[in-house]
């Protein structure tokens, strides 16, 4: 056994009271020690000239002083070899009482031959020096003890980015704990004013714009970003240049969880896809909301899916009287259920009514029934087939669900007297090249064709992507990366709109809070992104580089796929809404002049082929392209 391993293993085997004493004791000698340190200045390092009768007197004085303010401030219990900053503080805390005390005394009592007057304020600069000094030397100690009795497995260098508060207390908890095995070789922050400067002992040598050099200069191994308060196009910025440099990245947690000191190796987690937005994530007034949900009855549909789920646990904080859970999906439902009456049991609010019904939209009966039986004042309606490329080999399935579903539920909540439907759409349904994005302009269509009598009112919102929802891009390269690849992509250049769930559950709730009758709303989603990023970014967080540890394949653009979406259409314009982020789509362009044709096409879609019910799709939404149909 190495001796730092036999000092590690027998510091802790003494008793607990044997410590304490033995730390009171040396504490006890300390004084004696600053005190005539003090003396032995002030008379010019003559030692003959030092009153020993006096020194012993009012040395032993000194240290009661010294013993009980320690014991006063809670100074003398703390264990040296975890010094910090409050420590040092309530040392000095404990030494400037006992030194006032000292000097009032002494200057009242003590002959200045035998303790000259300056000789208080120099023994109280010595003994801080001494007392603080005695415990980092402590601390270095040990960490050098443990550093050298750890194993010996190579530590990795890290460059920290962020040389605040975050970043100062990551690189001291990595230096106090050898274990990590990780060893911080330079900080890089964008304030010119900290380039050049250190940051407990490590150096600042530049700007993020430096992060590929600063990793090839000092040869690191990973990247740890460490500015809790970045906002998303800061961290989107700073991935781009880690990216850039090959290696992998952490990032340390939010504002919130730094403000919990949550500022630890252990909190460190791999940057996660919403990280890649690059934008921040927008937030809606959630007074207006609560003025809405608050005491009502809420439906939703498609409740047990990423929207509806996300929706309901948003709606359920509102305190609505009821809220109605709509699905066909038994066992997700289910699971949903069981989280909501959890949260209700531990959060409240009691008075919630939650109800979960296992009903298809398609069939109009159960619906009805579902809404007169409690009184729906407010419908989400997030029910639909969503999957591009499986509506094109089922045309019919897409209109009867995404088209009549909607004419069902919107007929059934203008019947039951509700105050408010909203249609969640989607950016797809823009000049549609494929029949779930054509059905979705249907549905948006009627429902502006239903709001015309407005007893009930109507509107749409209509977003990109949802990070992470259920068999979507970001799950489906999860699953690929896991499994060992390859990433398939659809081509190099397709790009998508994508946001949260939870920005898309707020921009429901505020179209169902701010929205007037017939129209279409939409989030400010920035700019698209690059899906061929996004499956490259995935792989380098999981520790891989691309193409070279993991493959990316490009399989062609699947029927009715695009390669860039569009939130609006040349017919229609976009006016902005008290919500900077919120705009209004109003359409230009010529409605349907009544819903007949909807229904009997709805009726027959069973029984047409696929090119058919095609066909019939575009003779409504005119601007609907067929794929391969070039008439």
């Amino acid at each position: 056994m190495s001796f730092s391993a036999a000092v590690q293993r027998a510091i802790p085997r003494i008793p607990r009271r044997r410590r304490l004493l033995f730390g009171l004791i040396i504490q006890g000698i300390l004084p004696f020690i600053s005190l005539y340190l003090a003396l032995l200045l002030r008379l010019d390092l003559d030692e003959s000239r030092i009153s020993y009768s006096a020194f012993v007197t009012w040395g032993s004085v000194l240290v009661g002083l010294r013993l009980v303010t320690l014991v006063y401030f809670q100074a003398h219990t703390g264990l040296w070899r975890y010094v910090s900053m409050p420590d040092l503080i309530a040392v000095a805390k404990a030494t400037t009482t006992a030194s006032v005390i000292f000097t009032i005394v002494g200057v009242i009592v003590v002959d200045p031959f035998e303790i000259p007057r300056s000789v208080y304020l120099i023994e109280w600069g010595a003994y801080i020096f001494i007392a603080g000094g005695l415990r980092v030397a402590v601390r270095v100690t040990r960490e050098r003890i443990k550093d050298a009795g750890s194993e010996q497995i190579p530590k990795r260098k890290i460059i920290v980015i962020g040389a605040g508060d975050a970043g100062a207390a990551f690189c001291a908890q990595i230096k106090s704990t050898p274990e990590f095995r990780l060893d911080p070789v330079a900080v890089l922050d964008d304030d010119p004013s900290k380039i050049g400067q250190s940051l407990i002992g490590t150096p600042v040598v530049g700007g993020i714009d430096d992060i590929p050099e600063a990793v090839k200069n000092y040869n690191a191994e990973m990247i740890v970003i460490a500015i809790p308060a970045a906002t998303t196009e800061q961290r989107a910025r700073i991935i781009d240049k880690c990216r850039e440099s090959q290696i992998e990245f952490r990032i340390l947690p939010g504002t919130d969880e730094l403000l919990e000191g949550n500022v630890s190796v252990s909190r460190l987690r791999r940057v996660d896809v919403a990280d890649l937005l690059g934008r921040p994530e927008t937030h809606l007034d959630e007074t207006a909301l609560r003025q809405t949900f608050t005491g009502k009855s809420v439906m939703i549909t498609g409740g047990a899916g990423t929207i509806g789920s996300e929706l309901a646990r948003r709606v359920i904080a509102f305190e609505p009287a009821k809220l109605i859970l709509i699905d066909r999906a038994e066992n997700p439902l289910v699971l949903l259920e069981y989280e909501l009456r959890a949260q209700l049991k531990q959060n409240g609010p009691e008075s919630v009514e939650l109800i979960t019904r296992i009903v298809d939209v398609t069939e109009p009966i159960p619906i009805r029934n579902v809404m007169n039986g409690h009184g729906v004042d407010v419908v989400l309606h997030a029910a639909a087939h969503k999957h591009v490329y499986l509506m094109e080999e089922a045309p019919a399935a897409a209109v009867a669900n995404n088209v009549g579903g909607v004419l069902n539920v919107a007929r059934a909540a203008r019947e039951a007297g509700a105050s408010t439907f909203v249609l969640v759409s989607t950016d797809k349904a823009v000049s549609p090249t494929s029949v779930m994005g054509a059905t979705k302009r249907m549905a948006e269509l009627a429902i502006r064709e239903l709001g015309a009598d407005e007893s009930t009112h109507f509107a749409a919102v209509r977003f990109g992507n949802v990070l992470g929802s259920n068999a979507s891009v970001v799950p489906i390269f999860q699953q690929q990366i896991e499994s060992g690849g390859p990433v398939t992509v659809t081509h190099p250049e397709a790009k998508r709109y994508f946001m949260t769930a939870h920005e898309a559950a707020g921009l429901i709730l505020t179209a169902a809070a701010i929205g007037d009758n017939q129209e279409i709303y939409l989030l400010d989603m920035g700019t698209p992104v690059s899906i061929d990023s996004l499956a490259r970014t995935m792989i380098e967080l999981s520790g891989m580089v691309p193409d070279k540890d993991m493959a990316v394949e490009y399989t062609g653009l699947k029927t009715g796929e695009k390669l860039t979406e569009i939130l609006s259409s040349s017919e229609e314009e976009l006016s902005s809404t008290a919500n900077e982020k919120l705009m209004l789509v109003r359409n230009t362009g010529p409605g349907i002049s009544e819903l007949a044709q909807f229904d009997e096409f709805i009726s027959s879609v069973h029984d047409l082929t696929d090119e058919e019910v095609k066909s019939g799709i575009r003779r409504i939404v005119s601007d609907y392209t067929i794929d391969g149909d070039d008439s």
